[in-house]
């Protein structure tokens, strides 16, 4: 998989297409309120990132992307959490992120945390939606952080309210889900602009079959200590 940091004014058209369409055909939808401008400030001034299988048919199709910026660049989406008391330049808020499929997405949060790494980052904030759907337990390991908040720049395609919940991803967390992001292994050329490395999601289905094999075998000994193989034989 290859991600490109998108800079030319057609990239970046393509990144803002592919992500109205996942947000209106992925789940039930939701769009920008007509009135905001909040989309259109992150997709002018953050730094935009696409996903694409450099070693397919279309090498040039975007599969996935996702915006980031640093809180010296400009401020969060959000006055809350009040990050104030942290390095500004060191505290980064991603949002925008879409994909077509299951890999993609997966690669999208793998080269995020790669780019995060590089760049020095020491706090990710993010704002998933938690109302009408709660998309939060996507993201373990990562904190609430005060209350939902009723976001006034989404609605639902049906015109419905949308609650998200503000999240920190940081200290040994965040560098853990960066360092292992980096030992996966990648190229990248000098200014970070194109990054390469192997598809994430074989990787993570071997490590939650393995997961699930190493908890059987914990609790078939856990069993076998609380003696249910007499249980079993006594039963017969």
């Amino acid at each position: 998989m290859e991600m490109r940091l998108l800079e030319s004014g057609t990239e970046r058209a393509a990144f803002e297409h592919g992500l109205t369409q996942a947000r209106a055909t992925r789940g039930s939808g939701f769009t920008e309120k007509r009135r905001s401008r909040l989309g259109r400030v992150h997709l002018a001034f953050a730094d935009l990132y696409g996903i694409f299988d450099e070693c397919s048919a279309n090498p040039d199709r975007m599969l996935a992307g996702f915006a980031m910026h640093s809180l010296d660049l400009f401020s969060q989406s959000y006055p809350k959490p009040d990050l104030t008391r942290l390095p500004p330049e060191e505290v980064f808020e991603v949002g925008e992120l879409w994909a077509l499929n299951l890999g993609a997405g997966a690669a999208a949060r793998h080269g995020c945390y790669l780019m995060l790494g590089r760049l020095g980052a020491t706090t990710l904030l993010i704002y998933p939606i938690v109302k009408p759907w709660d998309l939060t337990g996507a993201y373990p390991d990562y904190r609430a952080a005060d209350t939902p908040i009723e976001w006034p720049f989404a609605e639902t395609l049906e015109g419905q309210k949308i609650y998200v919940q503000a999240m920190v991803l940081d200290g040994e967390h965040l560098k853990r889900r960066t360092l292992g992001a980096a030992a996966a292994g990648f190229e990248a050329d000098t200014q970070n602009r194109r990054v390469r490395f192997e598809n994430p999601l074989a990787a993570a289905l071997l490590e939650r079959r393995m997961n699930r094999l190493e908890r059987a075998a914990r609790s078939r000994e856990r069993y076998a200590e609380a003696g249910g193989h007499e249980a079993m034989i006594s039963a017969k």
